[in-house]
């Protein structure tokens, strides 16, 4: 039989100091930035299910009008482009409102966990479903014809998902476990990021739905629809990782050398003219980015255990006898 875990024993003082505590000040624009995250992340789960809905009327995504202007009608041709520029909106949102807490003097628990809560809506549940939804669609499309002709392409679609979410769930919480508001800076990061792991998904169902609706590269659109699943595998896997990873929002913003502002001039005209080919090859640097920082890491320490090794070897050796005459 099973002996109930005894608690340590609490003084009626701290039992009555647990009673009356209580949250009674929070800052105003930065919890209301994090709402904002979630809002958005929720919105897009939205987008998701009239994407489908519309499937389920035998409707073409192409045929449905989300705006009332040509403009935004190329930028967001479908609910699916909807749901990406929505979590668009929750990068920005989530970008901020760290930043806005420590710049107004905000920071609490109470925003580290808020902030985790909306990041698992946004970038845990919103990508998993989006990657899932865009795969099931082109299958809906193809009449049925599943990729590599694996009848049960969807149902491993939504299996990766439901991995994916999992993963944004344990990498949050291993964050708030390992990192103090002390490294409230977050100048790197232990693990994918999740809004980098969920940026990553995006831009490549951004890519696919802007080559689906031009007509062009439409083996290319094939193809990302061929790879997304097990692409989006990959950076789950990443975010529960002990890659190393920079804070890209805090690389933007800090004070940096005057000749670092040519590149990003040079990459301007890129993603304007390009945007959403130049967001995907940005989100592939950046995963890419922490995989190459860890490769280089791991040889650097290789090299330096062995000349330690070397350096050791020469010290233990047992200096000559001298004879005594």
């Amino acid at each position: 039989m099973l002996r109930p875990v005894k608690s340590a024993p609490v003084s009626p003082a701290e039992a009555a100091a647990r009673k009356k505590r209580r949250l009674r000040r929070i800052g105003m624009l930065p919890t209301l930035l994090t709402l904002g995250n979630l809002c958005l992340g929720v919105a897009a789960i939205y987008m998701c299910n009239r994407e489908m809905l519309d499937l389920g009327r035998d409707r073409k995504p192409q045929d449905a009008l989300t705006w009332n202007s040509e403009f935004l009608e190329y930028m967001a041709p479908s609910y699916l482009s909807i749901s990406v520029w929505m979590l668009v909106g929750a990068l920005i949102c989530d970008a901020l409102d760290g930043r806005v807490a420590r710049k107004t003097g905000a920071e609490s628990k109470f925003g580290e966990q808020m902030d985790s809560l909306a990041d698992m809506i946004s970038w845990g549940a919103a990508p998993a479903l989006i990657m899932v939804t865009m795969v099931n669609r082109e299958i809906w499309q193809w009449g049925g014809q599943p990729p590599f002709g694996y009848e049960r392409f969807g149902q491993l679609t939504v299996l990766i998902g439901l991995i994916y979410a999992s993963c944004a769930a344990l990498r949050l919480a291993r964050f708030n476990v390992e990192t103090s508001m002390a490294d409230a800076s977050h100048e790197g990061f232990k693990g994918l990021p999740s809004p980098g792991a969920g940026g990553y998904v995006l831009s490549m169902v951004w890519l696919h739905d802007h080559l689906d609706q031009t007509g062009g590269w439409i083996w290319l659109a094939d193809a990302i629809t061929y790879v997304l699943p097990f692409c989006a595998l990959g950076v789950a896997l990443l975010m529960v990782s002990q890659v190393p990873y920079r804070h890209a929002a805090s690389w933007l913003f800090k004070r940096r050398p005057f000749s670092h502002i040519i590149p990003m001039l040079l990459v301007l005209p890129l993603i304007v003219l390009y945007t959403k080919q130049t967001l995907t090859v940005v989100a592939w640097i950046f995963v890419l980015s922490g995989l190459v920082r860890w490769g280089i890491q791991k040889w650097r320490d290789h090299q330096r255990g062995g000349q330690d090794a070397g350096g050791s070897d020469r010290h233990t050796e047992s200096p000559p006898v001298r004879q005594i005459s």
